[in-house]
Order: structure tokens, then C-alpha cells, then sequence
């Protein structure tokens, strides 16, 4: 074997990237790449280290100066000095603010470091041997988000494809990459660290809704629908949207649509109307719904009948007004439909009933945005054999919960999210609640739904019928 070709075989001291560089490096890069560039990462910490010795320096500078050069004395002050700063420092760690701004400042620093190191593992580094650069460290409950800095001549979507590698160097669960529309070069990373929906000892958690702590809310304010696997709470604004929750059974579809049904219960300006294939989804939520809950195809179509006539009432005081949508300081009520298994109606056996619902509930959903009525509707795989794609379509909020395939995920979010990796179809079956959400972001999110009990609803109905008991009074 030629000596180009042999390579050193064991395991080095250090572990440490291949960094190719289009010239030797001279005495001076060296010292840049060897020196200078490690100790402005540790920069922090010896930062602190410096306080004590330059104390020491100081006060053995200083007795130096006032009895010349008397070793004890200099060497006696330079330790009472040094001492009295480490003595100090120390201290004002014992200051809960105090500890908790360090501890904070020092872990933003060994994130920083962890991340060139790993940058340069997965083959970030450019030929100037620079790397994206972490400009802010945002602590979240499950890991960091990073604002970062790409050096010239690289993308986000460099970022996204080193993605895997990052994770792995890191050693985290997954690295996650959010491009900035407004500057491209300063991306958002996520590194998720611990998984957001499972304790210590791996079971599923509830995550429990706030709604069952507050006493009123407000439709137009948004809805807590869930946690995403940052350990944030995702508010979803509704009025002027339509959503479309689907999942196979007991993936918790009901789970999702009752934080809806919570915030809208609240809301004592709100009318409620309901939709139930099944029966008992919706029969807890009946004290607050405006009309009687619909059970079969013929109650549904008369109860989507009249709200057609109720919106076109308000379209023609949209139009007296000369205005186009419904605002919060117009006084009209915004009306929350929720239809529970979709496609027992949809894909009823009388086809006349059948075409009814499917036309009038098409109509309120096409144009009752603008009318704030807001429609959600709940099903398993709403595939066309099943739901018309002219309604599904209609739909901009989709809420995929866990799927037995891959194509029923993309019926339930679009076609091509599966292949762009946003697949429900990976779920695990005990992760229940747990999905993909396409809503304000226009990327298909992990959110856990925000469970609410038998009682926890229970105690919700009876606040909101008593705010509806009380405006009427």
C-alpha cells in the first residue's frame, strides 16, 4: 500500500470533523482555528474564571507598587484578592435571580458550542470554515428554538437537508428547520430534546385544557386547541374558517372538536348548533346549543335549511351596510355548526336525503365565512366515495389525527403532505389526540388536543348555560 493511501486506524483522543480548506493553514490560521475560535465559544466561562484572576493580578499589582517587590506580601495579596472575588461570586450565586440568569446564560453558551460542533460534523462548514451561527436561544419546554445566521453562500434549505446529521451529532430527538419568509437568511431552528407527550416513564399524557378553568371566553380571541411538540400552546383563530378533523376510530377526533365546543359554550354571543350521526358525542353540549341537537339525515337537512336562510338574512345586511364580512363590533352572533361522523350522512343510503345534506351543507360551508358561521365537521377517511370532494375541498383548517395509511392521511391534509414527510400514518396507536394540524401556519404541525373529561365538560356546559341564562334574564 502507497504511503497517500494509508490512514491512521484507532480511536483518536479527540474527536474532531475533517475540515477542508482550500489553502494549508499558516501559523496565524492556526492560531485562529486552533485558539481564538475555541476560547470565543467558551468566552462565557472564561469570562467568569477571569473575574478571580484579574482580582489577583490587581491586588498583587497593587501591593507591588506600594512595598516593592516583597514575594509574601505580593503572593499573600494576589490570594486574598483573588480569594475575595471567588468568595463574592460565589455568593451572588446564592441569589435565586441571580443563579437563575447565570444558569440560563451559561446553557444558552454550551448550546452554542454544541451546535458549531455539530455544524461542523454534518458538513455545514464552508470553505472559509464558518458555520450557521446561533444568534438568540429561546428555552422552550421540550428544547431550544435558534435564531440563526447562515453564512454566505448557504440556504435554509442546506439547513433542512443536514437536518438528520444535526440531530444526530446533537444527540436529540429531531432537528427541525423554519425558514424565514421575511429574511432568508436568518431561519428559526427547533432542536426537540425530550418527547412533549410522554412522561418520565414513557406513558401518554393529558395535556388538560385552560378552558375548564375559565369562567367565559370569546370566540373571536381564538381557541387553545392543543399543545405542539415544542411544549407551546396552539391558539386557532375560527371566525371566517372551516375545519376538517379526520382519524380512524378512536384516534380522538372527539377529543379535538370538544376544546372547539368549550371555547364556543363560554361564549355566551355565540349560537351553537350541532349535528350527531352517533348520538352521544355531542349529547353532553345539548344545555348549550341554540337548536336541538340533530340525530338523523331529515333533522340535519331542516337544521341546515334554516341556517342558510339566517345566513342569507345576514348577507343582505352585509350588503345594506356596505360591507363584505362580518366584523366582532357588529353585534351579530358568530354560529359555530359542528357535525359529528360527516360521512354517515354524507354517504347516506337515501340518495335524496342524501344529495339534500350534501348541497345544503356545501352552500353553509362555502359562504357562510364571510356570514361568521364557522363550520366543523368530524369524520374517519373522508375519501370521495364518502364525502363529495366538492365540500372536503372547502375546507381550509385540516386536523389529521392518527391514520391507518399514508393515503388516508393526505385525504384528510392534501395530497403530497405524506410524501413531504407530515404523515399521521406514523402515530403511534396509544398517542391518542395526538395529530397533524394545517392551520395559520400553512405547514402541517404536531398538536396533541387539549383533553376534556366527562365532568371537566360537564362543569363547562353548566358555566355556559348559566351566561346564556343570564343574557336572557
Amino acid at each position: 500500500m502507497s504511503d497517500d493511501l494509508r490512514k491512521p486506524v484507532g480511536l483518536t483522543i479527540v474527536e474532531r470533523p475533517d475540515v477542508k480548506t482550500r489553502v494549508q493553514h499558516s501559523a496565524a490560521s492556526w492560531i485562529a482555528v486552533e485558539v481564538l475560535r475555541p476560547a470565543w465559544l467558551w468566552r462565557r466561562e472564561l469570562l467568569l474564571l477571569a473575574v478571580p484572576v484579574l482580582a489577583a493580578l490587581g491586588g498583587a499589582g497593587a501591593v507591588w507598587a506600594a512595598v516593592g517587590l516583597n514575594v509574601n506580601a505580593v503572593l499573600g495579596a494576589g490570594l486574598l484578592a483573588g480569594g475575595a472575588a471567588g468568595v463574592l461570586l460565589l455568593g451572588s450565586v446564592c441569589v435565586p435571580v441571580v443563579r437563575t440568569a447565570l444558569r440560563v446564560w451559561l446553557s444558552h453558551a454550551r448550546v452554542r458550542r454544541h451546535w458549531d460542533r455539530a455544524c461542523r460534523f454534518s458538513g455545514l462548514e464552508t470553505v472559509a470554515v464558518r458555520v450557521p451561527r446561533v444568534m438568540n436561544v429561546t428555552d422552550l419546554p421540550t428544547g431550544n428554538r435558534l435564531r440563526i445566521r447562515l453564512p454566505r453562500g448557504h440556504s435554509a434549505a442546506d439547513l433542512e437537508a443536514g437536518a438528520d446529521r444535526l440531530a444526530a451529532a446533537l444527540d436529540v430527538r429531531a432537528v427541525r428547520v423554519h425558514p424565514n419568509p421575511d429574511a432568508a437568511r436568518w431561519p428559526d431552528v427547533d432542536i426537540l430534546r425530550k418527547h412533549p407527550f410522554r412522561d418520565e416513564m414513557r406513558n401518554p399524557m393529558m395535556i388538560r385544557s385552560p378552558l375548564v378553568g375559565a369562567d367565559r371566553w370569546s370566540l373571536w380571541d381564538g381557541v387553545p386547541v392543543g399543545m405542539d411538540d415544542m411544549g407551546s400552546w396552539v391558539q386557532v383563530g375560527l371566525p371566517g374558517r372551516n375545519v376538517l378533523v379526520g382519524g380512524e376510530p378512536e384516534a380522538g377526533k372527539s377529543v379535538a372538536v370538544s376544546s372547539v365546543l368549550a371555547a364556543a359554550a363560554l361564549d355566551p354571543d355565540v349560537l351553537v348548533l350541532g349535528i350527531d350521526g352517533k348520538q352521544v358525542e355531542l349529547g353532553l353540549w345539548v344545555p348549550v346549543l341554540s337548536a336541538p341537537l340533530a340525530v338523523t339525515i331529515e333533522d340535519a337537512c331542516a337544521l341546515l335549511d334554516d341556517l342558510v336562510v339566517t345566513m342569507d338574512g345576514r348577507y343582505a345586511k352585509l350588503a345594506a351596510s356596505g360591507t363584505r364580512v362580518i366584523t366582532r363590533n357588529m353585534g351579530l352572533p358568530l354560529v359555530l355548526l359542528v357535525v359529528d361522523e360527516l360521512r354517515l350522512f354524507t354517504a347516506h343510503p337515501d340518495r335524496k336525503l342524501r344529495d339534500r345534506f350534501n348541497r345544503v351543507l356545501t352552500d353553509v360551508v362555502a359562504r357562510g365565512r364571510a356570514a361568521g358561521i364557522i363550520a366543523v365537521c368530524a369524520t374517519q377517511k373522508p375519501s370521495s366515495d364518502v364525502v363529495p370532494t366538492s365540500l372536503r375541498d372547502l375546507f381550509g383548517y385540516r386536523w389529521v389525527l392518527r391514520c391507518s395509511t399514508r393515503d388516508a392521511s393526505d385525504t384528510v391534509l392534501g395530497a403530497g403532505w405524506a410524501s413531504e414527510g407530515h404523515n399521521a400514518a406514523t402515530i403511534a396507536p396509544e398517542d391518542r389526540g395526538l395529530g397533524l394540524l394545517l392551520a395559520e401556519g400553512g405547514v402541517p404541525a404536531s398538536v396533541k388536543a387539549a383533553f376534556l373529561s366527562d365532568g371537566d365538560i360537564g362543569q363547562v356546559v353548566a358555566r355556559g348555560a348559566a351566561l346564556r341564562d343570564g343574557g336572557r334574564t
